[in-house]
């Protein structure tokens, strides 16, 4: 995962749109309520670049700024301190008791826009939280379809069997076809896979370890597929060797040489699975982000939509799903699994039973 502060990244994008002083002081307010979710969600073992859940984490932090997003009162000089801070900044004073302070509906609704940009601009292949939640009241609720609408972002994108077939047949070079029935055949994040070292990858027991950076944790899946096995101890044996900068790194998938990462590069494998969906002719769009780039609906999260879905066809209960996705909510493992009650229904409206 690269280095570069999101939120730096986030400003000067945003300011590459316009010169305006409105631009400035916009994105000003913006970074600093990122500024503030970041360090919420670094309390709670996350950061912006990690899976973002509605209900655990966008919802919980409306509610504390609400409650006490703008800090505590110090009882000796009534200076409102950050609520990140245990002393007050005017008299030293312990502010752990102090009675807490809120922010405005309008703040509220502010720092809720700011963190729906930031994944628009910043994360445009990701799922967007904000546009998961609709506000009813101040507290909102979580509204999510289950409908499969393939023409557009809505809902769960996947591909079918025989579209992934296409997808791994029409990638360039050993090394992208490996990467993509890597991502399809085990749901692992993008950045899961370019952080995979060598140690971790077990093909002849068909497992692998994946490196969970927001908890400093492994989780361990598992993989079906005896091709992807093979594949990859031939990776491993012979292709990784002749791989620029192979001898120098023990990551799975060593550096292209075009950046100063010792890994692969998170946008080449954005780019191996999106032009691979544009030779096969399966790729879709959706529109355009802040800056005017197409989004692309296959994607390497479209491959991990893929996996989920399949395994909840498979009869793979939730729980079991939850865990080989990394998630921290069923919440979140439920938006790929109730995709199946839509092709149940379908099913039974085309082949069940007429009297």
């Amino acid at each position: 995962m690269s280095t570069t502060d999101p939120v730096e990244s986030y400003r000067d994008s945003y300011v590459l749109r316009s010169q305006s002083d409105a631009a400035e002081r916009t994105v000003k307010r913006h970074v600093r309520h990122l500024r503030m979710f970041e360090a919420w969600l670094q309390e709670r073992g996350k950061d912006l670049q990690s899976d973002i859940e509605v209900e655990d984490d966008l919802l919980r932090f409306r509610r504390w700024m609400k409650k006490r997003g703008a800090g505590a009162e110090c009882p000796e000089c009534e200076t409102v301190a950050d609520p990140f801070e245990d002393h007050c900044p005017d008299c030293g004073a312990d502010v752990s008791k102090g009675e807490p302070v809120g922010y405005s509906e309008g703040t509220i609704k502010n720092a809720t826009g700011a963190i729906s940009k930031f994944f628009q601009i910043r994360r445009p292949d990701d799922p967007n939280p904000v546009d998961e939640w609709e506000p009813t009241g101040s507290d909102g609720k979580w509204s999510i379809t289950t409908e499969k609408k393939r023409a557009t972002r809505e809902g769960v994108f996947y591909l079918e069997s025989d579209e992934v077939d296409q997808l791994i047949e029409a990638a360039e070079g050993f090394r992208d076809k490996l990467v993509i029935r890597l991502l399809v055949s085990t749901g692992m994040r993008r950045s899961e896979l370019i952080s995979l070292r060598l140690r971790d990858v077990e093909p002849g027991q068909k497992r692998i370890r994946i490196y969970e950076r927001k908890n400093d944790e492994y989780r361990t899946v598992g993989f079906r597929s005896d091709k992807l096995a093979r594949n990859l101890r031939m990776w491993i044996d012979h292709h990784r060797t002749q791989e620029y900068g192979a001898d120098e790194s023990d990551y799975l998938f060593p550096p292209d040489g075009k950046g100063e990462s010792d890994h692969l590069g998170a946008t080449i494998v954005r780019d191996i699975v999106v032009e691979a969906a544009d030779r096969a002719d399966i790729q879709q769009s959706y529109g355009t982000d802040a800056m005017g780039r197409t989004q692309h609906l296959v994607t390497p999260h479209a491959l991990r939509a893929t996996f989920a879905v399949q395994c909840a066809k498979n009869g793979i209960p939730a729980p079991m799903v939850k865990e080989a996705l990394g998630h921290h909510s069923l919440n979140v493992t439920d938006i790929y699994t109730s995709v199946i009650d839509d092709d149940a229904a379908d099913m039974i409206r085309r082949d069940g039973p007429s009297f």
